[in-house]
C-alpha cells in the first residue's frame, strides 16, 4: 500500500478541511455511533509529546488506534533543526489515517494526525495549528510545553495530553494546564519508556490520569471518549435535579475519608470532576460510584485531588507581576521604616511556584533600592502534599518558559534536570499547611495575593472570605486577585490600581457591611449541609447564609465574648468581638490560644485552663487587669468544659467579659488572689524543670553518642560524594561520545536514505522485471516491467504471490519457488508466455546483510530478440559447415588454446581418420613432422598457433609431413588464418590442408 505523504498538506487541506467528514468516511459498522456522533458535536484533540525513543511508542499506539476514532492527534517532538524528519513516513506503515505536515494556519480535523514540523514551535487558536521560529537564544527549547499550554487554552475540557519516551521535563507544565482546563493526562509507564525523564517529571506532578503502555492507551481513549458523560449523551446534572442526596453522600465521603470539606464549592466545578472521574473509572452509574467511592481510600484521595485544582506557574500573566512590581511594591516599602517587616500572604499556593515569584519581586526591589526589610511570604494551602512539594523549592528545567535568565542565574541553582530555588529566596518564603474555609487568617499583611481560588467557591464563602481578607490587611494594604475574581459587593472598599488583573488596594476609613462581618471559621451549622442537602439548587445558598446569619445574630445576644478551644488549646471559633483581646503571632502559623492572647492574660489563661482541665468544672478569674487600646480595663476570664460526647473530644469555652471600673470596685466575689497564684504556679513550674532538666541531661548524653555516630556517617557520605563527583565526570564523557555516536548514526541513516533513493529509481526504471517475496512467500515490492507478465498492483503488496495471475506458460511455477525456499538453491530457465515472448527467469533466495534467508528475488529478463538471433546465427552455421563438408580441401578450425574444434570429411580422409577422432584433440598432438623445404621455409618450421601468436596480425604458409595410419608419408601445404572476436583479441585459427605429395615427388624426379 502506498505510503501517504506527510509534507505540505496545502493541496488536500483545502479540500478535506473545509467540512467535517460524515459517518460515510468511517468504516467499522461497531460503536460507530457514538464515535460519529462525538465527531459531528465537537472535536477532541490529543497532544501527543514525545523525543528520544519516543519513535517506537508512536508507532505501536498508532497500530493499535483506529482510524475512526473521531479524535484529532498532535504529535509533537524534539526535531534536530538540520535533518528532515522522516516521522510521516514511518507513522503511514502503522495508520492509514491522514498524516499531515503542520502548515500554519491548518485547520485541525477529526481522525487526522498532524506533525511538527523542524525548527518550529506550534500553537492552537480556534481549532487552528499556527508555528512560530524557535527562539534559539533562549537555551533549552520546549515545544512540548508550548502546545499543551495552548492546547488546554484553547479546547478546555476537551483537551487530552499524551508525555511519551523522552529525556528532560519537556511536557510537565503543559499537562498542569490541560488539568486546570479540564482535560485528562496519560503518560508511559517507566518500563515500556526507553527514556523515562519525561513520563517521571510528568508523573511527579501527581496530576496523572493514566500511566500505561503505549499499546494499552487507544483502549482507554475509546473508553473514555465514548462514556457518556464525556459524549454528552448523559448528564450528570439531569440525574442530580432528581435524587440531590447523590452529591451530599459524595461529598461526605470525601470529608470523612480526607477531611475536607467541599460543601461550599460551586455544583458545577464538583460535577464536572465527578464526571471525569466516574468516566475513567468506566462507571455506568453513579450509585455504582459512591459504592466504589466508599469502598475506595485512594479515589477518595484522587477526588480529593482533583477538586482540588492546584495549577500553578512562575510569573503566571507576566503583565500581572509587572503591574505589582511597578505599582504595589514600591507603595508598600514607602511606609515601611528601616528594621520594619513587610508581610506577604500568599492564599491557595498549591506548589509554591507563586510565592517564590513574589519573593523574587521583593527580593529584586530590596536589591536595586539597596534596601534592607524583613519580608516574609506566608504560602499556605490545604493540601499537604503542595506544602512538602513546595518547601523543597526543586523544579523542573521546563521552568525556563516562566522564568527570565537572569532571574533563573540569580535565584536558582541548576542541578541535572531541575532547577533549585535559591537559599536567599526560601528563607523569605514560610509554607504552612492551612483551611481558609475553617483556620483563623493571618493579620497585619501588607499584600494578600488569592489567585483563581475564589472562583471555585459559591458566593456566601466568597462574602466570607472577602471579610477575612479586609480584616487581615493593614490599613495600607493591597490584594491581587486572579482576573475573572472581585471585590463583591465590598468594593467601596478599596480603590482599583488594576481592572484589568485585579488588584486593589484598601481604603482607609471604610466599614464592612453587616452581612460581611468577619467569623474566621464555619459555624456548626455547616455539618448539618450533610444531614440535609448540599447547595445544588439556585436558591439553596442564599438560605443557608440566611439561617447562619440567625444564627449567629441569637448567639451573639447571649454570648458573651469568647473562644472555643480544643483539648491541643487550639483556637476553633471565635464569639462576637472576642478578636479584640486576640493577636496572631509573626512567624509561622499558630493556633494556640496561649500564644494568641494578649500577653498579660497569657499566664493568667494558662493557669485557669489548667485548673478547669484538672478539677472538671466552670470556673472565672475576677477583675484580672490589662492595658486594651492604651487604656486600663479590668475583665473577667471564664472557662468552661465542654464534652462532645461521653468519651469523645474535649473542649474549652473561654469567656472575656469586660468590667467597669466602679462596678469592680463594688463587686468583689470570688476575686482573684494574683500573688498566691503565681506562688502556686511557680512551684508547679519548679517542679516541672527539674523532671525537664533530668531529661536533657539524659538527652544530652543520647545526643553526643549519636553525634559521633553522625560525625562517622558524614565522613562516609563526604567519600561516597567524591565518588559521585568521579562517577559524574566519566557520566559527563560517556554523554559526549554519546552525542557523537548519535551524529555518526546521522550520518549513516542520511546515506541509507540516499541508498533508498538510488535504489527506488533503480527498481523503477530498470526494464528487468523483478519480483520481491519475503519468508511467506508474499509480495514485498516489484518493479514496473514485471507487470507485462505477473498481473501485480499496488494493493497487492503484502498478497501471497500464488493468488496474482500471470501470463507464464509455467506449470511449476508455484512448485518451484517453494523448493527453492526449501533448497536455497538458485533455479534459471527459460520460459514463455502466452503470446509466444521469451524469457530468462531467475530465482534466488533473498538474503539479508546478516546473510539470513528472507525470502525469494525472481527475476524475468526478455530475451525473445536474443533467441531470434541465436537462431539466425544457428542457420547460418549450419549452411557454412555443410559447405566446408562438400569442399575437396581440408579444413579445421581450432580455438585459442590449441583444440580443434571441427574438420572437415576432407580432412578427415587426408589424414586417415573420422570427423569424432580429430574433434577435440589438440593440434599439437597429431603426429606432425616438419622439414624445410626449398621455396617454401628455410629453416625449422615452428608450430602454427606458436606463429601467429608471435607475429600478431599475420596469417602463416607452410609445409608439413603426416605419416597415416596406412603408414604412407604425405607432403601436405597448409595455410593458417587468425580468427578474432568482437575486441579484437585471438580467438582461434581456421587451416586449410591440400595434398601436394605428387607434386613434390615429380619435382624430385626431375631433379
Amino acid at each position: 500500500m502506498a505510503a501517504k505523504k506527510a509534507t505540505s498538506p496545502n493541496q488536500k487541506a483545502s479540500a478535506r478541511h473545509s467540512k467535517r467528514p460524515d459517518s460515510a468516511d468511517i468504516n467499522s459498522q461497531t460503536n460507530n455511533l457514538l464515535l460519529t456522533t462525538l465527531a459531528e458535536s465537537r472535536l477532541i484533540c490529543v497532544g501527543i509529546g514525545a523525543s528520544a525513543g519516543g519513535l517506537e511508542a508512536l508507532e505501536v499506539f498508532f497500530r493499535n488506534m483506529p482510524i475512526n476514532s473521531g479524535m484529532a492527534f498532535i504529535v509533537v517532538q524534539h526535531l534536530s533543526p538540520d535533518y528532515k524528519s522522516l516521522m510521516g513516513e514511518l507513522l503511514s506503515r502503522y495508520t492509514t489515517m491522514e498524516i499531515f505536515r503542520a502548515e500554519d494556519g491548518i485547520m485541525v480535523e477529526a481522525n487526522s494526525v498532524y506533525l511538527i514540523p523542524p525548527k518550529k514551535n506550534m500553537t492552537m487558536f480556534h481549532g487552528k495549528l499556527f508555528l512560530t521560529e524557535q527562539d534559539t537564544n533562549r537555551g533549552l527549547n520546549l515545544p512540548i510545553d508550548i502546545f499543551l499550554r495552548s492546547l488546554a487554552q484553547d479546547k478546555g475540557t476537551d483537551s487530552i495530553g499524551i508525555i511519551l519516551s523522552g529525556t528532560g521535563s519537556d511536557g510537565t507544565l503543559g499537562i498542569r494546564a490541560i488539568k486546570e482546563a479540564g482535560g485528562i493526562v496519560m503518560v508511559q509507564d517507566d518500563q515500556s519508556a526507553k527514556f523515562d525523564g519525561m513520563p517521571r517529571s510528568s508523573i511527579a506532578t501527581g496530576l496523572v490520569d493514566y500511566i500505561l503502555p503505549p499499546d494499552k492507551m487507544p483502549e482507554e481513549l475509546i473508553k473514555f471518549v465514548k462514556h457518556p458523560y464525556i459524549n454528552k449523551t448523559g448528564k450528570i446534572e439531569n440525574i442530580i435535579s432528581k435524587d440531590e442526596d447523590i452529591l451530599t453522600k459524595i461529598l461526605k465521603i470525601v470529608r470523612e475519608k480526607v477531611g475536607v470539606d467541599f460543601s461550599f464549592y460551586k455544583p458545577a466545578t464538583i460535577l464536572r470532576r465527578l464526571e471525569k472521574r466516574i468516566s475513567i473509572n468506566q462507571i455506568s452509574k453513579i450509585e455504582n460510584y459512591i459504592s466504589y467511592l466508599n469502598q475506595s481510600p485512594t479515589e477518595a484521595r484522587i477526588l480529593y485531588k482533583e477538586l482540588l485544582i492546584g495549577v500553578t506557574q512562575f510569573f503566571r500573566d507576566q503583565e500581572a507581576f509587572n503591574v505589582t512590581r511597578e505599582k504595589v511594591i514600591p507603595e508598600i516599602f514607602k511606609g515601611k521604616q528601616p528594621g520594619g517587616n513587610i508581610r506577604i500572604w500568599s492564599v491557595g499556593c498549591s506548589t509554591g511556584e507563586e510565592a517564590y515569584s513574589l519573593a523574587i519581586l521583593f527580593r529584586e526591589y530590596m536589591d536595586e533600592n539597596r534596601i534592607d526589610l524583613d519580608v516574609k511570604v506566608f504560602a499556605t494551602d490545604l493540601d499537604s502534599e503542595s506544602i512538602e512539594y513546595a518547601s523543597a523549592g526543586v523544579y523542573p528545567e521546563s521552568i525556563i518558559s516562566d522564568v527570565l535568565p537572569d532571574r533563573l542565574r540569580s535565584y536558582f541553582l541548576k542541578r541535572e534536570n531541575s532547577y533549585i530555588v535559591s537559599e536567599r529566596i526560601r528563607r523569605m518564603v514560610i509554607f504552612a499547611s492551612h483551611n481558609i474555609l475553617k483556620d483563623p487568617p493571618f493579620t497585619k499583611i501588607d499584600l494578600i495575593v488569592c489567585r483563581n481560588m475564589l472562583i471555585y467557591l459559591n458566593s456566601a464563602m466568597q462574602r466570607r472570605i472577602m471579610a477575612m481578607f479586609y480584616y487581615s490587611l493593614v490599613q495600607t494594604g493591597h490584594l491581587f486577585l486572579g482576573s475573572s475574581e472581585t471585590v463583591g459587593e465590598i468594593a467601596d472598599g478599596y480603590s482599583t490600581i488594576s481592572s484589568k488583573w485585579k488588584v486593589y488596594k484598601v481604603k482607609q476609613g471604610y466599614r464592612l457591611p453587616a452581612q460581611y462581618t468577619f467569623h474566621n471559621t464555619i459555624t456548626s451549622l455547616r455539618d448539618s449541609r450533610y444531614k440535609n442537602r448540599p447547595e445544588v439548587i439556585a436558591g439553596a445558598a442564599s438560605d443557608v447564609f440566611r439561617i447562619e446569619n440567625i444564627y449567629e445574630d441569637i448567639v451573639a445576644g447571649f454570648v458573651p465574648p469568647g473562644v472555643l478551644v480544643d483539648n491541643r488549646l487550639d483556637v476553633i471559633h471565635v464569639f462576637k468581638d472576642a478578636n479584640r483581646f486576640l493577636r496572631i503571632p509573626q512567624g509561622k502559623a499558630n493556633l494556640n490560644i496561649l500564644k494568641m492572647v494578649l500577653p498579660e492574660i497569657s499566664v493568667v489563661l494558662g493557669s485557669l485552663l489548667h485548673k478547669v482541665a484538672k478539677e472538671k468544672k466552670e470556673l472565672t478569674f475576677r477583675e484580672v487587669q490589662i492595658n486594651l487600646n492604651n487604656q486600663l480595663t479590668y475583665i473577667d476570664i471564664g472557662c468552661k468544659i465542654i464534652e462532645e460526647g461521653k468519651g469523645k473530644t474535649t473542649y474549652f469555652l473561654v469567656t472575656f467579659i469586660e468590667k467597669q471600673l466602679a462596678e469592680s470596685e463594688s463587686v468583689r466575689v470570688d476575686d482573684f488572689d494574683l500573688k498566691s497564684h503565681y506562688n502556686e504556679r511557680f512551684s508547679e513550674l519548679e517542679r516541672e524543670l527539674q523532671y525537664t532538666r533530668e531529661n536533657l541531661q539524659a538527652t544530652i548524653e543520647e545526643l553526643e553518642t549519636s553525634n559521633e555516630e553522625l560525625q562517622s556517617t558524614n565522613e562516609e557520605l563526604i567519600a561516597s560524594n567524591e565518588e559521585l563527583q568521579s562517577t559524574n565526570e566519566e557520566l559527563q564523557s560517556v554523554n559526549e561520545e554519546l552525542y557523537t555516536v548519535n551524529s555518526e548514526y546521522q550520518n549513516k541513516i542520511e546515506e541509507l536514505t540516499q541508498l533508498t533513493n538510488d535504489m527506488n529509481n533503480l527498481l523503477k526504471n530498470t526494464n528487468i522485471g523483478t519480483l520481491f517475496l519475503d519468508k511467506f512467500l508474499r509480495i514485498r515490492r516489484y518493479t514496473p516491467a514485471i507487470t507485462k507478465t505477473i498481473n501485480v498492483m499496488d494493493m497487492d503488496i503484502g498478497r501471497p504471490v500464488f493468488h496474482i495471475s500471470h501470463n507464464l506458460v509455467y506449470e511449476n511455477f508455484q512448485s518451484d519457488i517453494e523448493k527453492i525456499l526449501e533448497t536455497l538453491v538458485s533455479k534459471e530457465l527459460e520460459v514463455l508466455d502466452r503470446a509466444g515472448n521469451c524469457y530468462l527467469m531467475r530465482m534466488l533466495p533473498y538474503r539479508t546483510v546478516e546473510n539470513a534467508v528472507d525470502g525469494i528475488v525472481l527475476t524475468l529478463i526478455e530475451i525473445s530478440e536474443r533467441k531470434r538471433l541465436e537462431e539466425r546465427i544457428r542457420s547460418e552455421r549450419d549452411l557454412l559447415l555443410r559447405s566446408l563438408d562438400i569442399s575437396p580441401i581440408g579444413q579445421i578450425i581450432i580455438n585459442r588454446e590449441g583444440l580443434i574444434n571441427y574438420a572437415n570429411r576432407a580432412m578427415g580422409m587426408l589424414l586417415g581418420l573420422n570427423e569424432l577422432e580429430i574433434t577435440g584433440k589438440h593440434f599439437d598432438s597429431i603426429k606432425w613432422t616438419s622439414k624445410a623445404q626449398k621455396g617454401i621455409n628455410n629453416t625449422i618450421l615452428r608450430m602454427p598457433l606458436q606463429e601467429i601468436l608471435a607475429e600478431p596480425g599475420a596469417g602463416y604458409k607452410g609445409a608439413l609431413n603426416y605419416i597415416n595410419k596406412d603408414c604412407v608419408n604425405l607432403f601436405l601445404s597448409l595455410k593458417g588464418v587468425p580468427i578474432y572476436d568482437l575486441q579484437s583479441e585471438l580467438a582461434g585459427m581456421v587451416f586449410m590442408f591440400h595434398d601436394i605429395t605428387s607434386e613434390c615427388s615429380k619435382k624430385n624426379l626431375k631433379k
